[in-house]
């Protein structure tokens, strides 16, 4: 028996967050949710996400490059789609996501390919290989350097 993916959603605008979560419901999805970069970073390490899903636009001049960055360092091997109402991207936010989807020209059947592709089939039981203390032990170590950082400044 396969599980349903986990797709973490990342937008600083909740009706955005709430269409994306009604759609990736009706697909059979799992879903988290997050409006800006700390809360990403947070989400995804304390939970199994499958994908993560990251508007390119966040709030107080952020963007899903930076969470996208981080998320790669944290979690390696999850997918990452960036979602951008921009024409072009910088390369440097193309090339640390899996997939760019363009909002206006992209249709759901298109994300929904692409989750298809980019998340692999799964067991309902974890394997050894879904386990990675290592990878727990980075992202503990990441939230409490950035975290304590963020309250400096």
């Amino acid at each position: 028996m396969a599980k349903k993916p986990t797709i973490l959603c990342v937008d600083d605008q909740e009706v955005n967050l709430r269409v994306r979560v009604l759609m990736l419901q009706q697909f059979g999805c799992n879903t988290l949710t997050a409006h800006d970069h700390t809360s990403s970073i947070r989400m995804a390490t304390e939970n199994s996400i499958d994908l993560a899903l990251i508007d390119y636009h966040l709030a107080n001049g952020e963007t899903g490059e930076q969470v996208a960055q981080d998320m790669r360092v944290l979690k390696p091997r999850t997918p990452l789609v960036m979602l951008t109402g921009d024409v072009r991207l910088p390369d440097c936010a193309i090339e640390c996501v899996d997939a760019v989807l363009t909002k206006g020209s992209s249709s759901p059947a298109e994300l929904f390919e692409i989750i298809q592709r980019l998340v692999p089939r799964r067991r309902a039981a974890p394997t050894q290989s879904d386990v990675d203390s290592n990878a727990s032990a980075k992202a503990v170590a990441y939230l409490n350097e950035n975290l304590r950082a963020e309250a400096l400044v």
